[in-house]
């Protein structure tokens, strides 16, 4: 049986890959420590996308998993000076998970601005934010990269 489990996740994550646009690298610089992710970006439609992201936390330790949606238009459509800078805001759910403690489910948000330096590659900045349904909330800075 653990095997066949093992099989369905390998396919699972294959036909993910597969159906991806980009890889995302990211650091993120909250108030606790920093911490670092791993990221699969796919657009939807013209100017929306689907991100599902993970963070690692070491100094809690603590892991953060999301999936977001946003809307993320081309400033190339309304200035041809403008090719290649992609604000976007969007938000999603996601869950955290601390270390000897209950995972919390909540609601995150994200504003930022992607820099393309070539058609494959760009940079962003992002202000990310998680809002656990049971309480608290935790805001960070993000910088990374996507790689398409």
């Amino acid at each position: 049986m653990r095997k066949a489990w093992v099989l369905l996740l390998l396919l699972a994550l294959g036909s993910a890959v597969q159906a991806q646009r980009a890889v995302s690298f990211r650091v993120s610089f909250p108030p606790s420590g920093a911490g670092i992710g791993l990221g699969l970006e796919a657009p939807l439609e013209r100017d929306t996308a689907l991100r599902l992201y993970g963070e690692l936390f070491p100094g809690g330790p603590s892991v953060l998993l999301m999936g977001e949606f946003l809307f993320k238009p081309d400033l190339g459509q309304l200035d041809r000076d403008l090719r290649g800078i992609r604000p976007y805001f969007g938000g999603g759910l996601g869950v955290r998970v601390p270390s000897g403690a209950s995972p919390d489910l909540g609601l995150g948000l994200a504003l930022g601005v992607e820099f393309l330096l070539e058609a494959r590659t760009g940079v962003f900045l992002e202000g990310s934010y998680f809002y656990p349904f049971g309480g608290g909330q935790g805001g960070r800075l993000v910088l990374g990269a996507n790689l398409r």
